[in-house]
């Protein structure tokens, strides 16, 4: 038996990121949850921003962010970055965040999330009420202590990261749970009326 609850933001877990626009001199951040990767080749991502706060027109007047994984580590600082308006507060100041310029962008990286995505902004478009953003990813910085192989970015240990998870239901934060399984080889073993899977 299951229950229905009609339409509900129940699609989980999502990652915590701070999108940053702007440039070394001054610079905004946004918690984001509701994000996700388009397509591999080349990599491109999606980001929602609401209309009424002040990054979704910043990012469309810079043409270019930032996005950041936050960590358990920074929930609080990515927390308040989400709830505070970029219009009144210097966020890297009142978190004490470290900028570091990007590589092929004018929007700065946080030094403090061990991995980092330079994104040019090629989509932007209104879905409802929020602003949709399809970034480019020009680059990848990831901590390279978190590297198995500093030649090999599949080598990311993401117990490591700590990555800070967000449960859109009910507003929670987690962290990140064990590892089950390998992608494109559990399945191998499942037998499907007398055949197996290929």
């Amino acid at each position: 038996m299951k229950t229905t609850f009609g339409p509900q933001r129940m699609l989980f877990p999502l990652p915590t990121v701070l999108v940053v626009t702007g440039n070394m001199t001054k610079a905004n951040i946004i918690t984001i949850a509701w994000i996700t990767m388009h397509t591999g080749k080349s990599p491109t991502l999606g980001i929602a921003v609401g209309t009424r706060g002040y990054s979704g027109e910043q990012i469309r007047a810079n043409m270019n962010f930032t996005v950041n994984i936050a960590t358990v580590d920074i929930m609080k600082e990515a927390d308040f970055c989400g709830i505070t308006s970029g219009r009144e507060v210097d966020k890297f100041k009142a978190t004490g965040f470290t900028k570091l310029p990007s590589t092929y962008i004018e929007s700065p990286i946080i030094k403090e999330c061990p991995v980092n995505l330079e994104c040019r902004l090629v989509e932007s478009n209104m879905v409802g009420p929020t602003n949709h953003f399809v970034g480019e990813i020009l680059e990848t910085h990831i901590d390279t202590d978190h590297l198995g192989d500093q030649h090999d970015p599949g080598t990311l240990d993401i117990r490591a990261v700590n990555p800070l998870i967000y449960y859109s239901g009910v507003r929670e934060y987690w962290s990140l749970g064990e590892k089950v399984g390998d992608a494109y080889e559990i399945g191998k073993g499942l037998t499907i009326s007398g055949h197996h899977s290929r």
